[in-house]
Formats: structure tokens, C-alpha cells, sequence
């Protein structure tokens, strides 16, 4: 049997039938649900016990490293993160729920690139930190990691790829972004 070859309007008013619009409504839903679930759930509330509200944070140790300061660059930048993210207040040790200890377990500055008279045009600078998360009543470790890794590059002239920067000021870029990621690990657990 021939099938019937269907004219503009005839196959418009097919997809107008009300057991059409159920059937692909049906389906949006259906993939909504599956799409929402496949994921797993996720929240914006702290991975943290209830009673914890406060947390101290005290200057990271450096005793591995000669790169002076940098304890201080980093804390400062978690301070700061921590703030940011206002979820938990940072108050002295003594007033604190929690406490974030960190060490400087390695820094890392490396020649990435060089121009034609073999001077060094770009570092990467590399910083590896220890931090251990515990609830001061308890005494429990919440969450530790013995080597949080983070790295930036950048250039010690300027190119077209970028601004000239010294050292201290990709520091203070690495903090940042390593601030961030404690945070991150703290609140979510990721």
C-alpha cells in the first residue's frame, strides 16, 4: 500500500495532536528527572557538623622552603578566601569551632621558556601544602590532604601572551587560586 505523501498543513496538525504534545511533554519530564539524578544531589550548604561556625586559621609553617614570606601570602590569601565565602566566621584559636592548619611542604620555580639569547622569558612556580581540618571539640580531623598541589606560570617580560610579573606577584596568584580550592574542600568536600 502507497503511503500517503502529506502536505505542509496535514503535517502540522500531526504534531498539534493533544496524544503528541502528552507523549513529548512525558518525555521533557522524563529527561529532566534523569538528567537532575544523574549527577547525584549537590548543595551549597557546608560539608560541615552543625556546630561549627567559626573557624581559626594560623600562619602556615614554612620549614622546608627558602622562599621567605610565603607562609604569610598563603594564610593571608585563606584568611581573605575564607571571608569571602562568609560561611564561616575566622576568629582567634582560642574562639574557634575548627581549625585549618597548613605547612608549606614544597615550592618549586622553574624555568619554562627562554627568547634567543637564553634568557628566561616564563616560570612556572609550583607549591605543594599539607592542611589538616579538625573540629577543635572534638579533636576530629575532618578532612586532611598531605599534598595539595597548585602552579601558575608566568612571564618575566612582557609578550604577547601576557604581562611582564616577578615572582611575588604569581605568589600571590597561586594563593589565591590554592585559597579557593581549601575552601572549595572545606565547605563542599570537593
Amino acid at each position: 500500500m502507497p503511503r500517503k505523501i502529506l502536505n505542509e498543513s496535514e503535517r502540522l496538525s500531526a504534531f498539534m495532536k493533544p496524544d503528541f504534545i502528552v507523549r513529548i511533554s512525558l518525555l521533557i519530564v522524563v529527561a529532566f528527572i534523569v538528567l537532575g539524578t544523574a549527577c547525584g544531589p549537590y548543595t551549597f550548604t557546608p560539608n560541615l557538623p552543625g556546630y561549627i561556625k567559626t573557624v581559626a586559621i594560623p600562619l602556615f609553617k614554612n620549614p622546608r622552603t627558602f622562599k621567605y614570606g610565603a607562609e604569610r601570602v598563603i594564610t593571608d590569601a585563606v584568611i581573605d578566601e575564607f571571608i569571602a565565602d562568609g560561611t564561616l566566621d575566622v576568629v582567634d584559636e582560642y574562639d574557634a569551632d575548627s581549625k585549618l592548619i597548613g605547612e608549606i611542604v614544597s615550592y618549586k620555580k622553574e624555568a619554562l621558556s627562554y627568547d634567543v639569547h637564553e634568557l628566561v622569558q616564563e616560570y612556572t612556580l609550583a607549591v605543594v601544602v599539607s592542611i589538616n581540618f579538625r573540629d577543635t571539640r572534638s579533636g576530629e580531623i575532618i578532612w586532611q590532604e598531605k599534598s595539595m598541589y597548585e602552579s601558575v606560570s608566568y612571564y618575566t617580560v612582557e609578550t604577547s601572551a601576557g604581562p611582564a610579573e616577578t615572582e611575588d606577584e604569581a605568589l600571590e596568584r597561586l594563593a589565591e587560586d590554592l585559597a579557593q580550592k581549601i575552601v572549595n574542600r572545606t565547605m563542599q568536600g570537593w
